[in-house]
């Protein structure tokens, strides 16, 4: 299983937090996430115990990827993004990203996340995948 999320308009002007958990193999085996894509940063936090990984970052190229290191039955994923603040011009396209779980190499399930303007408060995205 793979993540990828692709991020358009300014994201380089937010605070990008994405978090994947319970990654079940079997009847409640974990499994470790590994980060592929900002391929320089390394995981902002792991739980080891709740199985979850977090990387909040400023990002600077508009692609995260991760892949599960074993075969996964179900997983929970979050995307949030928060502007950074300072001015913005008629230009100023707020973050949108568009996430893909893919299975065999294959789009599973696709969301789609909008932050809102800047000053206004965006809700995260937060999906359970299971897969049959």
């Amino acid at each position: 299983m793979t993540i990828e999320v692709e991020m358009d308009g300014n994201y380089t002007e937010y605070l990008v937090t994405f978090s994947v958990h319970s990654m079940l193999s079997g009847t409640s085996t974990f499994v470790a996430l590994v980060l592929d894509q900002p391929s320089e940063l390394n995981w902002t936090q792991v739980i080891q115990q709740g199985n979850t990984y977090t990387l909040s970052f400023e990002p600077e190229v508009p692609t995260i990827s991760a892949t599960s290191s074993a075969p996964i039955h179900s997983l929970g994923l979050v995307f949030n993004a928060v502007h950074l603040g300072g001015e913005t011009n008629d230009s100023f396209q707020p973050l949108s990203a568009t996430v893909n779980v893919l299975a065999d190499g294959a789009v599973y399930r696709q969301f789609d996340y909008e932050a809102l303007p800047p000053g206004e408060v965006t809700l995260p995205l937060a999906e359970e995948v299971t897969f049959e």
